[in-house]
């Protein structure tokens, strides 16, 4: 269960801070508002909650028809 969830939350993980640099770099009011400190502080806030967040709920999914005491 660990190791699927690891797997999922990886892909998910990179996914995010592709999107989320590309953002940073491609949109214009982010480009002019934000500096390189803050631009590297979202991308890590956003690739780390969709790490917890995806892990957590492929775990989730994966336990949910297993009995705890089998």
């Amino acid at each position: 269960i660990i190791q699927d969830g690891f797997k999922g939350a990886a892909t998910t993980c990179a996914l995010t801070s592709l999107v989320v640099f590309a953002v940073g770099r491609y949109c214009p009011w982010a480009k002019a508002n934000i500096n390189y400190a803050g631009k590297t502080f979202i991308i890590s806030a956003s690739t780390a909650a969709s790490f917890a967040f995806s892990a957590e709920q492929s775990m989730v999914k994966k336990h949910r028809g297993h009995d705890r005491w089998e």
